[in-house]
């Protein structure tokens, strides 16, 4: 194996140079190592957002997480809020700007990963890059973190290695093996802010309308989200998709509206001596192109249509249900939904109850968030817990 040009022994290693691992290190100020197995920090913060990364959200709140224990993320929310970060971005000569609809952005995501990494730095923390870490093993009240450039051992073990969405940028399952490796549960891992695809009977119909985007309201699982709707090749994407994916679970039915702005059902009964289709009749609300083609058959003649057919076609474009055949997987998601086991950890500071000195943050915990910024705030304000306990 080759020698190491590291020393051995830290007061902590950190486990990714993610936006969590960076902000970790850069936090407090003893002597860390961070290891990485991609040869850049940062590499999926600094695609977040277009380039532009939409670093935080205003307000951020506890309902904006998905998580198995809904009151976990509580604590750590509170003591980190969005309003810290933008200070602290401020006195770093960080511009950004706050959208109407809540969500900050900086000029250039690779801005934040740059200053991320060399605070960290000034902050006693050494990078080894292209490491790759095989095991972990806990002795002698210390963790021997083995890689591919030999054993490293440490009193404090942070694991920021993320989730497995974009794969393509290097994410792995590495935490939750550690996990496993040491006796925690891990909550099933599952692609989330991420596109449905439909089974073949609606294939044609996506297929036939993708590209077209139109605003709807999508109920799954008893919460509705509203926004753009991306018809695709595979089946439905957009924002509003992206969201209602968290929500999602398999085999539940969707319903979408598409025309939230009108009980279709009254409104074509009003009409219903009109000697136009539905699809024409629907024409204030909704493209007719994209209505007749969800009308297909149903597109009849509202003077001709018997009731049946009038509740169908009414039905059809305010109550469209389907239930999903899949999402399109961990290499299109925004994030990975589920991860560490919250049982396991301190809701302060993210330090493991049963393994003393072992810490999981960012995307890596059963923590999930909203699109907007929600996420990026998370692993901001869980590092930021950690490192509290580290100094």
């Amino acid at each position: 194996m080759q020698e190491s040009k590291y020393k051995e022994h830290w007061h902590t290693i950190i486990i990714g140079a993610g936006a969590g691992g960076l902000f970790c290190a850069g936090s407090f100020p003893a002597p860390k190592l961070i290891l990485e197995h991609n040869a850049i920090p940062g590499r999926k913060l600094n695609i977040t957002g277009g380039g532009k990364c939409n670093f935080t959200h205003q307000p951020v709140l506890p309902t904006d997480y998905v998580c198995s224990h809904k009151h976990f993320p509580h604590q750590i929310l509170a003591a980190y809020q969005p309003k810290q970060f933008t200070k602290f971005l401020e006195e770093q000569g960080i511009d950004f700007t706050l959208q109407e609809n809540g969500c900050y952005f900086a000029k250039r995501a690779a801005d934040i990963t740059q200053m991320l990494y060399k605070r960290a730095k000034k902050q006693n923390t050494t990078f080894s890059f292209n490491t790759h870490v095989t095991q972990v093993i806990r002795k002698n009240e210390e963790f021997c973190v083995q890689t591919d450039k030999g054993n490293f051992y440490t009193q404090n073990l942070v694991l920021a290695s993320g989730g497995i969405s974009y794969p393509d940028l290097g994410a792995t399952s590495l935490a939750w093996k550690i996990a496993k490796d040491l006796g925690l549960s891990v909550v099933e891992p599952m692609p989330a802010l991420v596109g449905l695809r439909v089974d073949k009977s609606l294939r044609p119909l996506c297929t036939a309308l993708a590209g077209n985007s139109v605003y709807v309201h999508v109920q799954t699982d008893h919460h509705l989200e509203k926004g753009q709707l991306l018809f695709t090749h595979e089946g439905f994407s957009g924002p509003v998709i992206l969201q209602a994916s968290l929500y999602w679970k398999p085999g539940n039915p969707i319903t979408i509206n598409f025309c939230p702005q009108v009980d279709l059902l009254a409104y074509f009964k009003e009409h219903k001596q009109e000697a136009h289709t539905f699809s024409k009749i629907a024409q204030p609300f909704l493209s007719p192109k994209i209505s007749k083609i969800l009308l297909s058959e149903q597109n009849v003649m509202a003077a001709d249509a018997t009731k049946q057919q009038l509740v169908q076609a009414a039905n059809r474009l305010n109550h469209f249900t389907f239930i999903a055949q899949d999402t399109t997987g961990f290499s299109h998601a925004e994030v990975t939904r589920g991860g560490i086991d919250t049982c396991q950890l301190n809701p302060k500071t993210l330090q493991v109850k049963t393994v003393a000195n072992l810490y999981f943050i960012g995307e890596a915990v059963d923590v999930t968030g909203r699109l907007g910024g929600y996420n990026l705030h998370w692993a901001w304000a869980s590092a930021m817990a950690a490192a509290k306990n580290l100094m």
